[in-house]
């Protein structure tokens, strides 16, 4: 083997002389997890003063008497019924209060109707009269002849009957026209139930004030037998008014004035309509 080729297999090493090479450096670290802390258990804190009571029917510990749970094992220590005015306790649903105003309304209305179909029919004829009128269908009576006691020229009585509030039937006299009247009158007995008036010369409150209007009067309503059935009435002023009157076979209605609104020396009273109203044929 040549020079040259064992040459190749030797390995340098370096001389005694020759400093070594600094040692490497380690990297960084990155810092520990922190562990956490375990929890401390706490022992149950006992009261000073030992509490006398009920013990609890779970573990015996004796409790005071305005406790609900056991202060050691939380165990109730009275039933779930317990008296309404100490009200609910934690866990525990309130009892429902349901609102009875409606049924007490209701209960009102009943009781009203049954007393006047009972008064009706117990009561005698009056009284069931007095619940059929309440309850009775209401139509118009159309008087088939009218007269008054005076009327201005071309304020005739018919004009209070010829359904035109525009129109009006006037007493002629000056002032409150006290004891004058106009009368209406059925062609055959009807049951009155109602009578609408409209005061004045017209619905409309600023054309009714031109001449005065009725305040207080008299409704004498004749029946076919004969008999008068005197009413004393009162209205406001201005405006279609509603009168209850009642009478049953009513042959004529006599209305007779006694005071006025807005009476003065050049004015008159006067009333726009009259309308009756009576019991339907058909119930």
């Amino acid at each position: 083997m040549s020079d040259t080729a064992i040459r190749s297999l030797l390995v340098p090493v370096p001389e005694a002389s020759q400093p070594a090479a600094p040692a490497e450096t380690p990297g960084g670290v990155l810092p520990g997890r922190p562990e956490a802390a375990r929890p401390r258990v706490r022992q149950p804190v006992v009261p000073v003063e030992p509490e006398s009571g009920a013990p609890c029917r779970g573990c015996g510990t004796p409790n005071a008497a305005r406790r609900h749970f056991c202060r050691s094992c939380t165990t109730p220590l009275k039933d779930s019924a317990a008296p309404a005015a100490e009200g609910p306790y934690a866990g525990q649903r309130p009892r429902l209060h349901r609102d009875r105003t409606r049924w007490i309304a209701r209960a009102v209305g009943v009781a009203v109707i049954a007393g006047l179909v009972i008064g009706g029919i117990f009561g005698g004829p009056p009284a069931a009269r007095a619940v059929q009128d309440h309850f009775a269908k209401r139509v118009p009576v159309h008087p088939t002849d009218y007269s008054a006691s005076h009327a201005a020229p071309k304020q005739a009585a018919k004009l209070a009957f010829d359904s035109y509030s525009n129109t009006w039937w006037g007493t002629g006299y000056a002032g409150d026209s006290a004891g004058q009247w106009i009368q209406a009158e059925f062609g055959q007995p009807t049951d009155l139930l109602n009578l609408l008036i409209t005061p004045g010369t017209s619905p409309r409150t600023a054309q009714a004030a031109q001449q005065a209007r009725p305040m207080e009067f008299d409704l004498v309503v004749s029946d076919s037998a004969g008999k008068e059935h005197t009413m004393h009435r009162r209205i406001n002023d201005g405006g279609v008014q509603k009168i209850d009157v009642r009478v049953r076979d009513a042959v004529s209605a006599r209305l007779i004035l006694r005071s006025a609104y807005g009476a003065a020396d050049n004015r008159q009273v006067a009333i726009a309509e009259l309308e009756f109203f009576g019991r339907s044929a058909r119930q």
